[in-house]
């Protein structure tokens, strides 16, 4: 008994932690989920947090940003070093520009015909609680 309320306090008191994470930290937490899935080439976890209404360069939409992954981790296995990440919240909207080193896991060591260093700004929205990623722009 005393084990199954020490199991449970602890569940509880890790479940609270979760929720007292800043909006900062919830968007950094998720931000770097992705990232990890795109380097472990997971096309479905990697776009997970891929608002509904999700936009991308070129009008992608979510569904779009799936296959391109999807067809991007059957040539290459993508490395991503983070160069600099500035974010800002505004009530349950984020804000982040963030610059990329992209490389390839291959002997080759860049992404062939692509730009090896690229800045993004990214648009994430707060719904339930969670955050989401609603738009993405090259610059």
């Amino acid at each position: 008994m005393k084990k199954s309320i020490a199991l449970l306090l602890g569940f509880l008191l890790a479940f609270a932690a979760c929720r007292r994470d800043s909006p900062e930290t919830q968007i950094q937490r998720a931000f770097s989920d992705c990232l990890k899935a795109i380097e472990a080439s997971e096309a479905s976890a990697a776009t997970e947090v891929l608002h509904p209404q999700f936009q991308g360069p070129e009008s992608m939409d979510r569904a779009a940003a799936r296959l391109y992954l999807m067809g991007l981790f059957r040539r290459e296995k993508a490395g991503i070093t983070i160069l600099r990440n500035e974010l800002r919240v505004e009530g349950s909207k984020g804000y982040q520009q963030v610059e990329l080193l992209l490389t390839s896991k291959t002997p080759s060591g860049l992404l062939p015909q692509e730009a090896s260093r690229r800045i993004f700004q990214l648009l994430w929205k707060s719904e339930d609680h969670r955050w989401f990623l609603v738009e993405l722009q090259t610059l």
